[in-house]
């Protein structure tokens, strides 16, 4: 039987954490973009650049938590596993 755990999911701190993350990314890159295009007069191409690397900055960190979090469930059902085959509670 899966044992719940009192605390919260990680699940809900990362989907909390890519928010900010989003948010913090796109105003950055975006802003940057914005900021070259008024010195260049190249309007809304670093824009668009930085928006799209701001996208994939937020979505690498959201993937890498998520693997991240993926490898410690998976580290503990084959601890929970090995301590079933030890014998121990």
């Amino acid at each position: 039987m899966h044992r719940r755990s009192p605390r919260r999911s990680p699940y809900l701190l990362v989907a909390v954490d890519f928010g900010y993350t989003l948010l913090a990314s796109l105003g950055l890159f975006g802003g940057l973009g914005w900021w070259l295009d008024g010195k260049l007069h190249t309007a809304p191409g670093f824009l668009i650049a930085g928006i799209l690397l701001g996208l994939a900055v937020a979505f690498n960190g959201l993937i890498r938590r998520l693997n991240a979090i993926e490898r410690a469930e998976k580290a503990a059902k084959r601890e929970d596993a090995q301590e079933k085959r030890d014998g121990k509670p």
